[in-house]
Formats: C-alpha cells, sequence, structure tokens
C-alpha cells in the first residue's frame, strides 16, 4: 500500500497504524513510503508495527521509498539494521 500523508507524526500516526495495519491484515506486504516527506520517531514505530503484522501473516514485507530521516532515526533507535533488511529501491 502506498501512504498517502505527506507526513507522519504524532499528531496523526495513530491513523496512518490504522491504514497501514489494515492493508497488512489484508496481506499486503509491501508499503510504499515515497509520499511522506516529514516525519518523527512516530513514523519508525508505525513501520515497525506494520513490520510485525506483516511477519504474523506468513508474509515477507517491502518498504520502498523510505526516507533517508527515517533511517536515521531508526539507526538512532537502533533499528536501523532491522528495517534495512526490507527496504528495495523497486519492487521486483
Amino acid at each position: 500500500m502506498q501512504v498517502s500523508e505527506q507526513k507522519i507524526t504524532r499528531g496523526n500516526a495513530a491513523a496512518v497504524k490504522k491504514e497501514v495495519l489494515s492493508a497488512a491484515r489484508s496481506r499486503d506486504a509491501v508499503l510504499d513510503l515515497s509520499n511522506v516527506k516529514t516525519l518523527d520517531s512516530s513514523a519508525v514505530a508505525v513501520v515497525l508495527a506494520w513490520l510485525r503484522v506483516v511477519q504474523e501473516q506468513g508474509a515477507d514485507p517491502v518498504l520502498i521509498g523510505v526516507p533517508e530521516k527515517m533511517m536515521s532515526l531508526a539507526r538512532l533507535y537502533g533499528v536501523h539494521d532491522l528495517l534495512a533488511l526490507f527496504v528495495k529501491t523497486a519492487v521486483d
């Protein structure tokens, strides 16, 4: 699924999380973050929740269009290597 929001912050993270988890439960294992221009640590939490649900569904998660700021925050919180496992530049 492509996240339509241009920002994921504390103010809208719950709504974005609900949307992406619904997609994950419907077996959508691709999360496209290319529209996201502004984010905070809430975005990292949303993506981690999405990863967990996709993996619980038995699918292989794919992250595309991940903003560099998200990867910087992931590095700060010690989850960069985990997220990096699923980042793709294009879906094959």
